[in-house]
């Protein structure tokens, strides 16, 4: 059940962001800045593969060091004037604690290129959304916690 409800607030949090970043948000910079002498900020990445079957490049989204890709998705849709046409999902499980993955993508996006649109805490789940590229391209980070284990979802998306 409560996996259920997880996958009902991503594709709530999926539809709200994907408006967020196509409506843009006024050109303001994000008003929480990222964590600063975290540990996590300086945890080795994964690697991935560069691009993906749906042609959307990974190597600009670091990837948790120790978390597990469990599934993966991808979709593509015609392409409308301010939309993402490409958009592809991976979900990892790791044993760690949610605020060390969040600091780790609040200090390793940035270096990537990303520029960070938003970020959300809570004590049950964090999410931050990130573009670059004149908001040509997107990135959403999506993490949160179930019987001990800690679940992120990571978005890729391309007009």
């Amino acid at each position: 059940m409560r996996k259920a409800i997880s996958l009902i607030l991503v594709i709530i949090l999926i539809l709200g962001c994907i408006g967020f970043i196509a409506c843009g948000n006024g050109g303001e910079e994000g008003t929480t800045p990222p964590p600063s002498g975290q540990k996590n900020g300086q945890t080795p990445e994964q690697t991935t593969p560069s691009t993906s079957s749906s042609g959307l490049s990974w190597s600009d989204v670091p990837i948790y060091s120790g978390a597990d890709q469990v599934q993966k998705g991808s979709w593509s849709i015609p392409p409308a004037e301010g939309d993402y046409s490409k958009v592809e999902w991976r979900y990892y499980e790791t044993g760690d604690d949610i605020s060390d993955v969040a600091g780790f993508y609040r200090g390793n996006m940035p270096g990537k290129g990303w520029e960070e649109m938003g970020w959300v805490e809570t004590p049950e789940m964090n999410w931050g959304m990130y573009s670059k590229n004149n908001e040509q391209d997107a990135a959403m980070v999506w993490i949160g916690s179930d019987d001990g284990k800690t679940f992120l979802a990571l978005m890729r998306a391309s007009k």
